[in-house]
């Protein structure tokens, strides 16, 4: 049940906060949402403290398949279908930004994450989505994409897009986060949140503002239209051939796999054959989807050993975007990822830090918490 992400990495001891305390902002949640906007309080010179109920990156951050892919789940032409071209537009920049601003920070901090930059490929899963890859080529072609087709595997390669170790990047980032001044903490359940601050099991904290960023868990502090949705993966051990040439995120994005530098396959998703039972807070494989990824493993590499297999729990948004920004009064939200927090965080981080402080941006309308 172990990710392979969180197997191979020790967790970086925080402390417990025992008692009571007091901070510029306080920040629920440190996984990649968290940890960020805690980096970019810091690197603004505001001194926040994090609180996280397990530890950094143990929860969806790290059950992930290390994605850093631009845009959201669907592709390009549904993506504007769904909000407008020019949102769409605005999305797909947003998310060119967050791999930038990985690139930098992974440069700067010095974060041995396994980044690499070895492009994407989306592969339709039939006429209509091939329909639309076509076409979602075509228009952002115009926008200066690097993007070329394969018609005969009905699938279009974004040479832009890239890949890391998930756990290694975000536990790199709270200890940069640290170095600024952040505190963080383990092991600390936070039970309800105020604009003054928060309570834990153990005690309060005040602060000036208060951040909620445990996403699929945010029903449990704050009003938000997230829905807890599991996602599955499997991890091989190395292989000695190239089976995948580079990420892939297939059917609508239900269906992803990798191969790393090491030769490990990572298969996941599937959860569009088991809808109904995929949704809700149980942080476990089931049969049925496992059998599935395993199918594909063995059409892929037949020779392959099996050697990790796991679940996380993402937070859906009713529109696939996520909710970054006010809340309330003194508390704000970055959170409902839709399965896409690395696509995102490091710059939702960015967006929420601004606004805590006070600093207008001009996104935040694409991920305002009380949008329709």
């Amino acid at each position: 049940m172990t990710s392979i992400w969180l197997d191979e990495i020790a967790a970086d001891v925080f402390p417990r906060l025992d008692g009571d305390a007091a901070a510029d902002v306080a920040i629920v949640g440190a996984g990649i949402a968290g940890i960020a906007t805690a980096y970019h309080l810091a690197r603004a010179g505001a001194k926040p403290i994090v609180l996280e109920a397990r530890t950094v990156a143990e929860a969806a951050s790290g059950r992930n398949a290390g994605f850093l892919l631009a845009g959201v789940a669907e592709n390009f032409a549904a993506a504007a279908k769904r909000y407008g071209e020019e949102r769409a537009l605005r999305v797909w920049r947003f998310t060119r930004h967050n791999q930038q601003l990985v690139r930098e920070v992974v440069a700067r901090e010095q974060i041995d994450c396994d980044l690499a930059w070895n492009g994407s490929a989306q592969i339709a899963g039939d006429d209509s989505e091939w329909a639309e890859a076509r076409a979602s080529a075509e228009r952002l072609r115009r926008e200066g994409v690097r993007v070329r087709l394969v018609p005969e595997e009905r699938a279009a390669i974004y040479e832009e897009d890239g890949e890391l170790h998930p756990v290694k990047y975000v536990r790199g980032l709270a200890r940069a986060a640290a170095r600024s001044g952040a505190r963080i903490f383990d092991g600390t359940r936070v039970t309800a949140v105020a604009p003054d601050g928060l309570r834990t099991e153990r005690g309060r904290v005040r602060a000036g503002a208060v951040v909620a960023c445990v996403n699929a868990y945010s029903q449990h502090l704050v009003p938000l239209r997230v829905r807890p949705v599991r996602g599955q993966m499997l991890a091989t051990a190395p292989v000695g051939r190239r089976v995948f040439v580079r990420p892939a995120y297939a059917h609508r994005g239900y269906r992803y796999w990798r191969q790393r530098a090491d030769g490990r396959l990572l298969i996941g998703g599937w959860r569009d054959t088991a809808r109904d039972e995929e949704v809700g807070e149980e942080e476990r494989t089931t049969r049925p989807v496992q059998d599935q990824l395993e199918s594909f493993l063995r059409q892929r590499a037949p020779e392959a050993a099996i050697s990790h297999r796991w679940a996380g729990i993402m937070g859906f948004s009713h529109d696939a975007l996520p909710y970054a920004g006010r809340l309330a009064d003194g508390i704000f939200v970055n959170a409902g990822f839709t399965g896409h927090g690395m696509a995102f965080a490091t710059a939702t981080g960015e967006l929420v830090a601004d606004l805590v402080r006070g600093v207008s941006r001009n996104e935040t309308d694409l991920y305002a918490p009380e949008r329709p």
